[in-house]
C-alpha cells in the first residue's frame, strides 16, 4: 500500500469537491491517504475534515495563505515540511497553485515526488500583467520539482506544455461526477414563470455581475423570468445592491450559501442553467446541470470548451460579453424544443465525465510516479 499525501489551501468550491471525491473514492487496498490542508477559506470545510479524521485518516492542518505572502508562506512550508517527514508519503499530490508552490518545495526537500493539478494555472486568470508574469515565473520554476502535472483542461495542456514539461509529465484528467441518486427525466417548462439558476461563489471569477447586465435586457423582453443565485462572496453586497434596480427589481433572488450535495436538485428547478466565467479549470456545475436535465449557457473559457459543444449540449458565448449572454438566454427561454434538445445532448456528455473514471486515471497516475504495479501485473 502506498501512502498519498494530499495538500490543499484552496478548500472551497471546485477542489474542494474534487479532493473530496478523490479521497473518498480511491483503493483503500492500494493507498492510503494523509491529508495537508487549510482550514482558512470556508468555515464548512471543518466538517470534511471531521469526516476524514473520523474514518482515520491523519489531517494536518496548516496555516497557509491565498496571496502571496514570504513570512507566512514560510511558516506554511516548515509545517508542511514537518507534515512529511512525520507521515513519510510515498508520494505528495498538491491541488491548486499555493498548496502547488509548497509542496514541490517541500517535495524535492524532503526527497518525494510531487504530483500536481493546477485546477487551473493561476496565470491563466484574469489579472494584471506582472501578476500573472509573476506566477508564469513560479510555474515555470517549480516544474522541475514535479513528477507528473494533472491538467483538468486542453487549455491546461497547452499552458503545460507551453511551460516546459515533457509531454509525457502532462496527463489530462477531467473532474468527473457519480451518478445522481434519482437522475429522473427531462422536464422542460413552457410556461409564464421560467428560471434562470446560477450556482457558484458570487466572486469575479465566476461573473455574476455579467448575468446581472444580461439579465437587463433579458427582463425587457421576457418580464415573467426570474434568475437566482445560489452562493455567497465579496461581491455579494454589489450584486443585491445592483438587482433592487430597475429594470432588474423583483426579477432577482439571493438564495443564498447552498450545500453541494443539493446541486443537482436545485438546478432541477430551474429551466436554464448560467455559467458566465471569466476562467475556469472543468467546472462540476456544467456536469450537475447535465445530471438535472437543464440545458446551459457558459462563457466559452478554459475547460468550458472541453464540456460544453455549442448547439449541442449547451450554448457558449464569448466571455466578459453580457450582451452576447443575453443573446442566448433569450433565445433558450423563447425556444422549449431547443431547451430539451440540449439538455438531452448533456445527459448523453456524462459518460465521458464519470468519477470512476477520473479516480482510475489518477491512481494509474499514482502507480506511475511510485513505481507501484498495476492492477493486472499485481493479479500476475
Amino acid at each position: 500500500m502506498k501512502t498519498v499525501l494530499q495538500v490543499l489551501e484552496a478548500t472551497e468550491g471546485g477542489t474542494r469537491r474534487h479532493l473530496r471525491d478523490l479521497v473518498g473514492t480511491l483503493d483503500p487496498a492500494a493507498f492510503c491517504c494523509a491529508l495537508a490542508v487549510a482550514c482558512r477559506r470556508d468555515p464548512d470545510f471543518q466538517s470534511d475534515v471531521s469526516a476524514w479524521r473520523a474514518r482515520g485518516l491523519d489531517v494536518t492542518g496548516l496555516a497557509m495563505r491565498r496571496g502571496v505572502s514570504p513570512l507566512a508562506d514560510l511558516v506554511a512550508l516548515v509545517g508542511l515540511v514537518r507534515c512529511v517527514r512525520r507521515v513519510r508519503p510515498d508520494l505528495i499530490h498538491a491541488h491548486s497553485s499555493k498548496a502547488g508552490a509548497l509542496a514541490r518545495v517541500a517535495g524535492w526537500l524532503c526527497r518525494v515526488p510531487v504530483v500536481y493539478t493546477p485546477h487551473a494555472f493561476p496565470f491563466l486568470m484574469v489579472c494584471g500583467r506582472r501578476r500573472r508574469a509573476f506566477y508564469r515565473w513560479i510555474e515555470h520554476l517549480a516544474r522541475h520539482w514535479t513528477a507528473t502535472v494533472i491538467t483538468v483542461s486542453s487549455e491546461e495542456d497547452r499552458a503545460a506544455l507551453a511551460l516546459g514539461y515533457p509531454p509525457e509529465r502532462v496527463v489530462r484528467i477531467p473532474n468527473g461526477v457519480a451518478p445522481a441518486d434519482d437522475e429522473g427525466g427531462i422536464v422542460v417548462r413552457d410556461t409564464a414563470s421560467l428560471r434562470i439558476g446560477f450556482l457558484g461563489r458570487l466572486t469575479r471569477q465566476k461573473g455574476p455581475d455579467l448575468l446581472l447586465d444580461a439579465m437587463r435586457e433579458v427582463v425587457v423582453h421576457l418580464p415573467q423570468v426570474q434568475v437566482v443565485f445560489y452562493g455567497d462572496g465579496e461581491m455579494a453586497a454589489e450584486l443585491r445592491e445592483r438587482a433592487a434596480q430597475e429594470p432588474l427589481a423583483g426579477h432577482v433572488r439571493f438564495a443564498g450559501p447552498y450545500v453541494q450535495s443539493d446541486a443537482v436538485k436545485l438546478l432541477r428547478e430551474m429551466d436554464v442553467a448560467v455559467l458566465p466565467s471569466r476562467w475556469e479549470g472543468c467546472p462540476y456545475v456544467l456536469l450537475e446541470a447535465f445530471q438535472a436535465g437543464v440545458p446551459v449557457v457558459a462563457a466559452d473559457v478554459g475547460g468550458v470548451r472541453d464540456v460544453v459543444r455549442h448547439g449541442e449540449n449547451g450554448l457558449c458565448v464569448p466571455p466578459e460579453d453580457a450582451e452576447a449572454l443575453g443573446d442566448a438566454l433569450l433565445a433558450l427561454l423563447r425556444d422549449a424544443d431547443l431547451r430539451r434538445a440540449l439538455a438531452e445532448g448533456g445527459r448523453a456528455t456524462l459518460p465521458a465525465f464519470t468519477l470512476s473514471h477520473m479516480v482510475s486515471r489518477v491512481e494509474q497516475v499514482y502507480r506511475g510516479v511510485c513505481g507501484a504495479p498495476s492492477n493486472a501485473a499485481a493479479a500476475r
